[in-house]
């Protein structure tokens, strides 16, 4: 705290310097969006006031002089559906020039100017089950750390998960049914230390200072993107500067980075940011028996070939390691953190990860308006693990896991958006080049006792497709959307075959007065399994899953109500289900996978067969509210069901089974460019897996896995309690003519709330840190179990400075 206090002491000081209070002015260019011609007399609002501005001869309009801040603007003019620009802070004047367009309203609805804020805007194609999360709901939301991963859990239909990770959990399916695209390209990784066959992780990786808005799709899914089964989200970037490069600086509670963007000659520009974390050395000095470090970049090249071309260059990778820090207890004495320590340098492996994804993209818009659009990208993961008994490796029998795999995607989309009348007509294709390989040792434990497993394996596989996308808009308001998609793989004969993976997507909505409608989807969407699955190889054997698995199947439907009582509010109540068919099935714990992926380990490398079942059911209420006085808040509450099949086909609580969800999140500009936020969060308890004791304590057991085994004939029999947190952030902002500084205080868990879980199962530990054999049982070890709770106060002091 004191801390801080100096900082907004400097930061006074530095704001009453020679420079005073900067002003700025909002300049844009419009264009028609099918054939780009110039647009004049579009009336041009902010923040959803009066009119302030319209566009000239030119297509150009100009407003100003402005105080420094987030701003949203809006365009109409006659005969064109209404544009919301996306939210965005201008801090000082070196705006880019704003390139919008907008879409004229076919002859058969007439020449009517449908007005549309962000929050009333509905798609035709998902104009249920979409969210949008603006650029101040991301830089601002308290307990977020700027990390997407964590801001999107405060949205109706994910569930907040006790702990330092960020997994993504929505409407009761697992973390791996989400799919993740930036600027269109898809990026299979979008966390640091990513579970690999999963997509979560304890720190996000896509750098705040690039996104421009967030559209979040828990149903309905753009059918271009729709090979995820519970998520799509949809990560939209920021342009480079155009006029003069800028640069950003942050520190934040985990990182420091550095952001750059400008012009590269006159019809391109670009955006670049490095962050390197320093948890390391914080770790080290907090003496925690782990010391994590990861590296990331984050770059985008636009290029404007004329006024119809465009080339964009996007890329994104990061460098992940940690390893364990052995001389942790040289000066603990507490006798519990002392065995907590113990046991955790067990069973945790050395670590690391690296991944990229790189991608260029070309688009083309023909005089008459059809748009072309091509994507081709690459992405690689790599991943190396190793334990060794005791951490000893002076002696090869002390290995216990010694794991190398790599995966890669080469893909390739092709769109063509084109009119047919009043309908909008999307046709595109797509085909995937995937390399999987692993060479691993590992000794596993299985129900008959201990394995050593020698596997290698090399995976070719080509995935490919086609999609369709049929949507119309009416005068009315009405909405309505087809989508067909075909899937097919050279994995397996039944995976080949197109027609078999038939997805389908339905939507449509019906304004039942000026502010109330009704929306609904109906779909049907496949997901290929893991790489990590469908490489499996048995010891010297063939793709041991090839004949046992197929694509993952999602029928889903979801209906509600919409309610926008002014521009600046949106209210929606729906209901939704969800059903699971030929779900990943793994065959040693007899434990559906769609109950694994928020641990570290691999997800997925071992036998399985698809004839798993699944099912998710609920309702969800949503408030939001963005005001132009700078009042913005959300409230999300879920109430949802979620069950896969056991080993006997019997319905089980899912391990996502959290029932009731809620979050409240919200902030205000104050005067002086004083901003407060709060957010609360709260979710009743998800079942879990007892210990198996008898097992976990046999020694032949415990020097392999180091950790408790699971009793999955009581699979998810018993319940967490529930979870609630409070976090709070206050920002101060100085805007100067030639800079902007912002200092933030952000506290997590405000209240000190402390989770207490289920205590965790070890082998009793004497005083030196060896383990003690049960005297009655030679064969076992003594049971102990350690106090399992969570949650402390984090303070996070950050600055971010515009320059």
């Amino acid at each position: 705290m004191k801390r801080f206090v100096f900082l907004l002491a400097l930061g006074c000081l530095i704001g009453s310097s020679a420079w005073a209070q900067a002003t700025l002015r909002l300049e844009g260019l419009v264009r028609d969006a099918q054939s780009g011609a110039l647009l004049t007399n579009v009336e041009v609002l902010v923040n959803g006031g009066v009119v302030q501005g319209m566009s000239g001869a030119d297509g150009r309009f100009s407003i100003g002089p402005v105080e420094p801040g987030f701003y949203r603007l809006e365009l109409n003019k006659s005969g064109y559906a209404s544009v919301a620009v996306a939210e965005a802070l201008y801090t000082f004047d070196k705006n880019p020039l704003l390139e919008l367009s907008m879409e004229s309203l076919a002859e058969s609805v007439g020449t009517v100017s449908i007005t549309r804020s962000g929050l009333q805007k509905r798609s035709a194609e998902s104009p249920v089950s979409s969210q949008q999360l603006s650029i101040r709901e991301i830089e601002r939301n308290p307990g977020g750390n700027r990390d997407i991963s964590k801001i999107v859990q405060s949205l109706p239909g994910v569930i907040s998960v006790p702990g330092f990770r960020n997994d993504i959990i929505i409407r009761g399916g697992a973390p791996a049914e989400n799919k993740f695209y930036l600027d269109g390209f898809e990026i299979p990784i979008i966390n640091h230390f990513q579970t690999q066959g999963s997509t979560g992780g304890p720190v996000g990786l896509l750098n705040v200072n690039f996104i421009k808005e967030v559209n979040v799709y828990t149903g309905a899914f753009p059918i271009q993107w729709a090979t995820g089964l519970s998520a799509v989200m949809d990560f939209q970037q920021i342009d480079g500067n155009r006029e003069q490069g800028k640069y950003r600086f942050t520190l934040g509670s985990s990182d420091v980075g550095l952001t750059a963007d400008g012009p590269m000659g006159k019809k391109a520009s670009y955006v670049f940011s490095a962050r390197q974390s320093y948890l390391q050395g914080l770790f080290a000095a907090l003496q925690l028996p782990f010391l994590p470090n990861f590296n990331d970049y984050q770059g985008k090249l636009s290029i404007d070939l004329n006024s119809k071309d465009r080339l964009e260059v996007v890329s994104v990778g990061a460098l992940d390691y940690f390893r364990l820090n052995e001389k942790v207890n040289e000066k603990v004495t507490d006798p519990l953190q002392y065995k907590s320590n113990q046991y955790i340098l067990g069973y945790l492996p050395d670590y690391a990860q690296w991944n990229y994804t790189f991608g260029v993209s070309y688009s083309h818009r023909s005089e008459s308006g059809v748009k072309t659009r091509y994507y081709l990208s690459r992405s690689m993961l790599s991943n190396q693990t190793k334990k060794y008994k005791n951490n000893d490796e002076s002696l090869e029998s002390n290995k216990l896991l010694d794991y190398t795999s790599t995966e890669e995607e080469n893909k390739f989309r092709y769109e063509r958006e084109t009119y047919w009348g009043a309908w909008k007509f999307l046709l595109g294709a797509s085909a995937e080049f995937a390399q999987y390989g692993v060479n691993s040792y590992a000794k596993v434990v299985v129900p008959q006792g201990v394995l050593e497993v020698n596997l290698a394996s090399a995976l070719d596989a080509w995935k490919y497709g086609s999609f369709a996308r049929l949507t119309r808009s009416f005068s009315s308001g009405a909405l309505l959307g087809f989508g067909l998609r075909l899937d097919g793989s050279d994995y397996n004969s039944s995976m080949a075959r197109l027609w078999h993976q038939p997805g389908l997507n339905v939507s449509g909505s019906y304004p039942l007065s000026r502010k109330w409608s009704l929306n609904a989807n109906v779909g049907q969407y496949f997901q290929l399994p893991s790489y990590t699955i469908m490489g499996y190889r048995e010891q010297g054997g063939g793709l041991a899953n090839r004949d046992r698995i197929d694509f993952i199947r999602n029928r889903q439907a979801s209906a509600g109500f919409r309610f926008n009582p002014d521009g600046e509010t949106k209210i929606t109540l729906e209901g939704f289900y969800k059903q699971y068919s030929q779900y990943p099935f793994a065959l040693r714990d007899s434990i559906s996978l769609g109950n694994l992926g928020v641990d570290f380990a691999t997800v997925g490398s071992e036998p399985v067969s698809s004839f798993g079942e699944g099912r998710a059911y609920g309702s969800e209420l949503l408030i939001q509210r963005r005001s132009q006085s700078g009042l913005y808040g959300l409230l999300s509450y879920t109430l949802a069901w979620s069950s896969f099949t056991d080993k006997k086909g019997d319905w089980v609580a899912s391990s996502w089974d959290s029932r009731h969800t809620l979050s409240l999140v919200g902030g205000k500009k104050l005067k002086r460019n004083w901003e407060l936020g709060a957010k609360w969060r709260f979710t009743t308890g998800r079942p879990y897996t007892p210990y198996d004791v008898n097992r976990s304590m046999m020694i032949s057991n415990w020097d392999v896995k180091s950790v408790a085994l699971l009793d999955y004939s009581q699979l998810n029999g018993q319940r967490l309690g529930s979870f609630n947190q409070f976090d709070l952030r206050v920002d101060k902002v100085w805007y100067k003519s030639k800079y902007s500084l912002n200092l933030y205080l952000d506290i997590q868990n405000f209240f000190n709330y402390q989770f207490v879980g289920p205590e965790t199962l070890i082998a009793a530990q004497a005083e030196d840190g060896s383990l003690l054999v049960d005297a009655q049982d030679p064969s076992r070890y003594q049971a102990e179990y350690l106090p399992n709770t969570s949650g402390n106060v984090l303070p996070t002091i950050g600055i971010i400075l515009d320059f």
